[in-house]
Formats: structure tokens, sequence, C-alpha cells
């Protein structure tokens, strides 16, 4: 198959290979038409092989063709792959075909396509699995090649070596020779040159930097590798290039290094940066190693120096890919295990010490974790587990309570990942333990939270409903007490006795109509001075908080929601339970607005009014607002729901009044409502924030 030449380039040149019947091949070559994709028809068996043996860039298969033995043998060939391999599969299948065929999904790189096909989805999805393809193989060549070079360079190595040690003996023998045959040293030193020559010859071979000094340090030469690598010109004084290509970080290292060996000779291995040839840095390692005579004495500086960049590079990102996954479960505070199914030796990461404690973590026994489980709970997932290992699953999971180190039990939820050999027997497990103790607790939290704004809108119900009979027979009455009184006015002007006896009892009304106002009102002032603690709010964490209450079955629905809040607009002065009450209320009534119409959304915003004012809306997609209600939308007792009761709306506006605003209705541009109001803008704290309670000193505002 062709090689890819980028994992951005256009599709032109690559084939895939294509398992579906005539009619369907002719569809999808007209659909790719002049896209660059070329399909290769084939077979299962054709598939199989090139799975098998790596030459399959990827392939588009029709699920219909598969039959449950051709999975079979496509799973088998998919397990077979080079270790690099992971070809992907493009399947082309309706929803139904998938949910039916639950295995494929652990083919590997399986992509599924789901039919009717669109020309996009399906261009853009053998696209991905083109530069999946082409990723997968640069990595095999890069892996090749960095085996390949670690190879010469060790065979490299060890034949410099040998070398090196026979150019000492045979220095030492020439040496001893010229001790006692003076009259051969002519013909000694042209063997000595011969030697020196192959010796220059095999590490020009090497492609290492090799140089030598004398044993002050004096006189130093390098191979002429030094000056190519370096594009210095060559024959420059080692010591005036070493000065020039060195790092200004490790120069003065180096050479302070390189002249107290020089008074103490032993090797060394420096690690540095040295400019190349087109001016960047590239890191080397340096080996340097003194040849000593009998009596210890520095006959020849002898060094190396090997770029090491690529290798630095890939250790370096194998320990970031390490650290990443350190700080993932940190960041999770997961307990992550790893079970050595046949040892029955489990180890931990460091978020289960809260459960080990002084056990060590890279090593324990699985039977500590069973008596570790509560009683109550234990024989279930011990069996659970043991079910799943030695069956056939690959996956498991299990709710339960483990004990701490300080004696309490947590909820957890625990599952692991089983990792079976070619015989399906189970090897090894890898998991995480998730602590949902805080979970439940914070659950808990909130449903005592709905408690409490389900009471403070019962009270703000009876409130709302008492100041309206209050206003409501205040009027009547005033009207009884005036119509008495005239009454009787009129009838004392008459000296008949039985009037007389009718103006004393219309004067017993009087006082009792009067009475009963002055009742209506001292109930009427006792609402009306109801007051609200109003205190600095983050309006973001209260619209957040309101949220989880008024969609907490938004999936019942089908509504999405969103927050939209201007950083200008994010503290106001309000009382967070009032106003939450006041946000449930609009949200929910938007919900209910939207329960016939195809789009639903709630988007819940603020920004600033004004220079103290914020103004909160929330927008629904509903139907808007009926010109029937428009104009009462906000009296008591008016409603548009058939199980309303027409206050929700009435006792909204009281409290946002009471907080020095104002509440408006307006149908949106785009279909739906806009209901909004306005609060007062407050100070950011300085510690950016209140307690979780919401609860402080505010200000008491009057109803």
């Amino acid at each position: 198959m062709p090689e890819e030449t980028s994992s951005h380039t256009a599709l032109a040149g690559n084939v895939l290979a294509l398992l579906a019947d005539e009619e369907e091949r002719a569809m999808l070559t007209e659909m790719m038409e002049g896209e660059g994709v070329v399909f290769a028809p084939t077979d299962v068996a054709g598939l199989c092989a090139g799975l098998e043996d790596g030459n399959l860039t990827a392939a588009v298969i029709s699920a219909e063709r598969l039959s449950g033995r051709d999975l079979e043998q496509l799973r088998g060939s998919a397990g077979n792959q080079p270790p690099w391999s992971d070809a992907p599969l493009l399947l082309l299948a309706d929803r139904a075909w998938v949910e039916r065929t639950p295995a494929i999904l652990d083919f590997g790189q399986v992509r599924i396509v789901e039919r009717p096909l669109h020309r996009l989805v399906l261009l853009r999805a053998i696209r991905s699995a083109v530069r999946s393809r082409y990723m997968q193989r640069r990595g095999e060549r890069f892996s090749r090649s960095v085996r390949a070079a670690q190879d010469h360079y060790r065979r490299l190595t060890a034949s410099l070596e040998a070398n090196v040690a026979e150019q000492i003996g045979d220095l030492k023998a020439l040496s001893a020779r010229l001790a006692v045959e003076v009259e051969e040293r002519k013909h000694t030193e042209e063997k000595l040159r011969e030697s020196e020559d192959l010796y220059r010859f095999t590490v020009d071979l090497s492609q290492q930097i090799v140089w030598t000094a004398e044993a002050d340090g004096s006189r130093m030469q390098a191979n002429p590798r030094f000056y190519h690598v370096t594009g210095l010109r060559e024959g420059m004084p080692l010591q005036e290039a070493f000065s020039i290509v060195l790092h200004p970080d490790d120069y003065g290292r180096l050479l302070a290094d390189w002249r107290e060996r020089l008074g103490n000779p032993r090797p060394a291995v420096h690690e540095f940066k040295m400019r190349v040839a087109d001016g960047s840095y590239r890191t080397f390692e340096g080996r340097t190693n003194p040849r000593l005579d009998e009596t210890g004495a520095v006959i020849r500086w002898y060094g190396i120096i090997v770029d090491v960049t690529e290798q630095r590079e890939a250790t370096l990102a194998l320990r970031q890919a390490e650290e990443r996954y350190r700080l993932a479960a940190r960041a999770t505070n997961d307990a992550i295990w790893d079970w050595n199914i046949p040892t029955d030796q489990v180890a931990w990461s460091d978020a289960a010490v809260s459960y080990l404690g002084d056990l060590p973590l890279a090593s324990s026994d699985i039977h500590w974790w069973e008596q570790a489980i509560h009683p109550d709970d234990r024989q279930r997932v011990v069996r659970s587990l043991l079910g799943a290992v030695q069956g056939d699953k690959t996956r498991w999971s299990a709710a339960y309570r483990l004990r701490k180190v300080d004696g309490s039990y947590a909820y957890v939820y625990d599952r692991g990942f089983i990792i079976r050999d070619s015989e399906g027997k189970a090897v090894r497990a890898v998991g995480a333990v998730v602590d949902l103790t805080e979970r439940r607790r914070a659950e808990a939290e909130l449903r005592r939270t709905q408690a409490e704004l389900i009471h403070v809108s019962r009270v703000s119900a009876m409130g709302a409903m008492a100041s309206t009979l209050a206003h409501e027979l205040n009027q009547p009455l005033t009207a009884v007490t005036s119509y008495v009184r005239g009454s009787r006015r009129l009838l004392s002007r008459m000296e008949d006795p039985a009037i007389l006896r009718v103006c004393e009892a219309l004067e017993f009304a009087e006082a009792g109509a009067l009475r009963a106002g002055q009742i209506v009102r001292r109930l009427r002032e006792l609402v009306a001075r109801g007051t609200v603690a109003v205190g600095p709010e983050d309006l973001y964490r209260l619209v957040e908080d309101a949220s989880v209450l008024a969609f907490v079955d938004e999936h019942l629905h089908g509504v999405s929601h969103r927050i939209d809040i201007d950083p200008g607009a994010r503290w106001v002065e309000a009382d967070r339970i009032q106003i939450q009450q006041v946000l449930i209320n609009l949200i929910r009534n938007a919900v209910q607005a939207m329960q016939n119409c195809e789009r639903r959304e709630v988007v819940i915003g603020a920004r600033p009014h004004g220079e103290d004012m914020i103004e909160v809306r929330v927008v629904d997609t509903g139907t808007g607002i009926p010109d029937s209600v428009r104009d009462a939308l906000f009296s008591p007792f008016h409603s548009t729901k058939a199980e309303g009761l027409g206050i929700g709306l009435s006792i909204s506006r009281t409290i946002v009044e009471a907080h020095h605003g104002r509440i408006w209705a307006e149908d949106a541009s785009g279909g739906g409502a806009i209901f909004r109001f306005t609060l007062p803008r407050a100070d950011v704290p300085p510690d950016d924030g209140l307690s979780d309670s919401g609860e402080g000193e505010g200000v008491v505002h009057p109803v």
C-alpha cells in the first residue's frame, strides 16, 4: 500500500480496501469522486491478510457483508497485527446493527459511520483513518531507525574500545623495544604512524567526535568530524574552537573541571550544549579518560563526544508521560490499583494511602482488600470480581463500602479492566477506586437546600396571599363603614323611638366594621413589614446552585441550558434564598413553556445595568407571552396553566422589589420569552467570595 507523505496532506494516492457489494461500491466511488480516495475491492480473507502483514492502510466495510464467522476471523486477524499496527476500520452500519453486534467495539480502532451516509462525514472519517495510519507507520520507522542507530553505536563503541586497547598494547610493546633496541627505533616509529593512521580511519568511520591532548592538556587535536559538525574552519586550535561553540552556560564549568582534572587525573562524563553548523545548540555527551603509565602518570588524554539530543528528548518525553500519569492520578484522587492475578499481589497509587496506611503501596496481598470491604458488602463484591475474572468478561465494577485507616468506611465505586492472555486466561487487572462519600454528602445537602427553598416558597406564597386578601377586604370594609355612618346620620334627624333603636344598632355595626378594618390593616402591615437579609453574593454561583435544583429533571423534557454572565456583573446585593426562588420560578416557567416546542433551550445571563444595578435575564425558546395575560402577568391569581395558582410571578415581583429592583418580561426576537429583573451591584469582597452557606451580616431592606 502506498505510504502517506504527511498527516495533513490530501488523500490523493491512498488506496483503501473496500468490502461492499457492487451497488454500494459504485455509490461510494461516486461519493468520493474528486477527493483522491481510491477503493480497492477485497474480501474477508484479503482484509485479514492485510491486517496481519501490516500492509493495510485502512478499510471501508459494509456491515451487511459480515457474518458471525467473518467477525470472528476479523477479530483474530486484528489481534495478530504487528506490534506497531492498529489498522483503522471504517464500518458502514446503521445503529440497529451496532446494537445487535456490540462485539464489534472490541476490535481496536473501529470507527462506526452511521447510515445514511453523508459525503462530508465519510470523507472526514477516511482522512482521520489515513492520518492515524500514517502516524503509526511513522512511529514504526522512527523506532526502527532508533534501534538501528543504537545497534550501530554499540558496534562502533566496541570496535573503538578494541582498537584503543590494541593500540595501547602496541604502544607498550614499542616502548619496551625502544628501551632495549634503539637501532630499531626508526622502524618502530613507522609502525606507530601506520597504527595511528588506522586509528584515525576507524574513528572517522564511527561518526563520533574524538579528541586527544598531551599529558599537560596542551596540543589538543580532534578528528575532522568535529569541524564538520560545528562548521568551523578545519585546523582551528581546539581550545579556541571550544570557546566559540560551547554554550556560555557550560563553557566556564567545563573549563574549570578540565583544569582540576589536569592536577587530579581521573575519568569524567559531562553533558553540555554545543552549537552546530546550522547555528542551533544540540545536547552532547563527552567522555574523558587519561592514559596512565605504570607509575600512574598521565601519558595522554583521550576523549569522545557523542550527539545525544534525540536520546535525551526521548527520555524527557517518557518522563513527561509518566509525570502526566502521576498528575492525572493525583488530580482525580482515585486509588489506582494493578493486580497481578497469578501472584495475587496488588500495586496501589499514592492516593490509596488513606486505605492502606503503613502497608507498602508497591505490593500488597489481594486478601487485605477483601478484608477491608464492609462485612455486609464483602460476599457480593468478592463473588462479583471472581466471577468476572474466571469468566470471559473484560470489565468489572461494583459499589461498596471500604474501610479506611481511621476505621471509618468510605462509599466507593470500584471499576477495573481485566487483561487476558492468548488463551483467554486472566493474568492482570487494572482499575481505580473512586471515593463517593463527599458526593453522597453533596447530594444530601442538595436535597436539604431543595426542601429549604420549597419551604421559603410556601411561606412567600402565604405572605403574598395574605397581603392580597388584606388589600381586597380593606376597600369593602371601608365602604361598609361609610354607608353605615351616613345612614345613622340621616336617621338621627328623626325622633321616632324605633328609629332611635335602629340608629343604636347602626352605631354598633359601624364600630364592628371599624374594628374589622383595623384587623385587616394590621394584617396588611404585618405582611408589608416582612424583611430580606441582603449581603454580597456571587451571582454566578447563585445561578449555578439554582440551576441544579431547577433543572434536576431537564433530561426528561429534552431541555438544554447554559449560563452566560458578564464578568463585570458577578457580584450583587441579594438575599440568596429569595433570589434563588425567583430564578427557580422563572426557569421552571420557561421549561413548561417549551413542552411542545422542537427546540428547547434556556439561557440564564447577566450584564451591568447602569452604574449601580445588574440585569439578570432568563431566555427560553418557547411560544412567547400571550397577549391576553401580558398586562396582568405579574398580578396575583393570573395564570396560563390549568393547574397554576397564579402567584409565582407575583411573589417574584415582591421579592425583586424588596431588593430595590424591578422585573419585566418581553418577547424574544427569535421566538420565546425573556424575563428580566435588576438587583443592586455589590462591591467585590476582599476574599472574592463568601462562605458556602451564603450567610453573614447583611443589610436588611423592608419588603
